[in-house]
């Protein structure tokens, strides 16, 4: 027999979250990756004329573009903005190009390469492009002259090459942390023979569920995932989504008498930024769990789950 806690208060679950999560192995992995990027900047060798010595840097390597925008201080949706008016100023009208897209054509085309170089080197000094980009981005475009000294300078560029990475990071976090998540219930799979998956779920009004037990068909409980460091406007259609599928499982569970189970994982710096969104997502379950906590899977495992689909279940308290 084991003791299950019931859902905190909004108060004492954001005293158990963790703002900025600490993992080793994505902290070495990304160490790894900031060396061996600075090893190769610190190897390109520099020839005389300014365009051709930038565009054969962006040729060197698909990094590089990424490191030249964070010496700028220029995001790269900026970039791909002013890539596209500079693309307009030429006559062409097509759709902008993704930046993998980019990072082909910069490896396998120099003469794009030379037109991209410009951009930085140019920039506000380019009349053309001066016709058809405000200069309030345009003066974003601003290397250093001395873009190829900091290069080699290795505590200077690896500041670049982490801003560069920031994106790549985030995005390695998240799925760690759902990996997390997906280990937790792997165990419990084990222990007690109860199988998990993820999908659309009707019952949910098809909605893309994270993880469902059993199965998408017959769901008992479901868990909504969200691990975010930085703040985002789509932060408060996620709450929303999230509210309204938990209201049909209300919804549901009202008319048939069942006791489907609606979770929410959340947790980090960016949701506890957006409070009222984090209040709407701790009001729009059964159980709101974090890193901290996610150990309280079992007991409503356990607790929630139908005898068909379970073995070995312990006995449970709720306090």
């Amino acid at each position: 027999m084991f003791t299950m806690k019931p859902k905190p208060s909004i108060d004492d679950f954001i005293r158990s979250c963790t703002p900025l999560a600490v993992l080793p192995e994505l902290e070495r992995e990304i160490q790894s990756r900031v060396d061996a990027i600075t090893s190769a900047l610190i190897a390109h060798h520099d020839v005389d004329d300014p365009i051709e010595n930038l565009a054969n840097f962006l040729q060197a390597d698909r990094n590089f573009l990424g490191v030249i925008l964070a010496l700028t201080n220029l995001s790269q949706e900026k970039f791909l903005r002013i890539l596209s008016a500079s693309r307009f100023a030429t006559g062409d009208y097509g759709t902008e190009w993704g930046p993998s897209r980019i990072y082909t054509k910069l490896q396998n085309e120099p003469d794009f390469a030379r037109q991209v170089a410009r951009l930085f080197i140019e920039g506000q000094k380019n009349p053309l492009l001066a016709r058809h980009v405000a200069a309030f981005y345009l003066k974003q475009l601003a290397l250093p002259d001395d873009w190829s000294d900091i290069i080699r300078d290795k505590n200077l560029v690896q500041g670049a090459v982490r801003q560069k990475l920031q994106g790549e990071y985030n995005v390695k976090k998240g799925g760690m942390i759902e990996q997390i998540i997906r280990e937790q219930l792997d165990n419990l799979t084990t222990t007690y023979n109860v199988s998990h998956t993820k999908g659309q779920v009707r019952l949910v009004g098809g909605k893309e569920v994270d993880h469902v037990l059993p199965t998408l068909d017959d769901p008992h409980i479901m868990i909504m995932s969200s691990y975010m460091e930085t703040t985002s406007s789509s932060q408060t259609a996620r709450a929303n989504e999230q509210r309204e599928m938990y209201l049909r499982v209300q919804g549901e569970n009202q008319r048939y008498g069942g006791q489907r189970i609606f979770i929410n994982f959340v947790d980090g710096a960016g949701w506890l930024a957006r409070r009222s969104d984090l209040r709407k997502l701790h009001a729009s379950c059964d159980y709101i769990l974090n890193l901290n906590t996610l150990d309280q899977l079992r007991g409503i495992i356990c607790r929630y789950m139908p005898d068909q689909y379970i073995t070995n279940r312990p006995s449970v308290d709720e306090v």
